[in-house]
């Protein structure tokens, strides 16, 4: 589903061991957005992304593309990352092996 209203998305912080982000998150470019393609993340982390979602920052820096992510999230000082997203309402989540969702 398409959302022309930017006020109908939801903005929030996710945050991620350093550790496990590489492991089971997988981002890709669609339309000029960084776009969550994949994440298969471990149980004790849960369904954290929906399909759909956009980042706009990684520890508060803006991306401007996939490739600049990956990036910010390699060069992270930090034990967990700080993905901001932009979520469309009510959109599928992306469930984990054994999630109870």
């Amino acid at each position: 589903s398409q959302v022309t209203d930017e006020t109908q998305l939801q903005k929030l912080d996710i945050f991620i061991p350093l550790a496990d982000i590489n492991s089971y998150l997988k981002l890709t470019e669609a339309a000029g957005q960084i776009c969550v393609s994949q994440w298969t993340g471990p149980r004790r982390l849960g369904c954290l992304f929906s399909h759909g979602d956009c980042i706009v920052a990684v520890n508060d820096l803006q991306p401007q593309n996939v490739e600049e992510a990956y990036f910010f999230i390699s060069r992270s000082t930090r034990k967990e990352v700080k993905l901001t997203v932009c979520r469309i309402p009510h959109s599928d989540i992306f469930h984990v092996e054994g999630c109870s969702c």
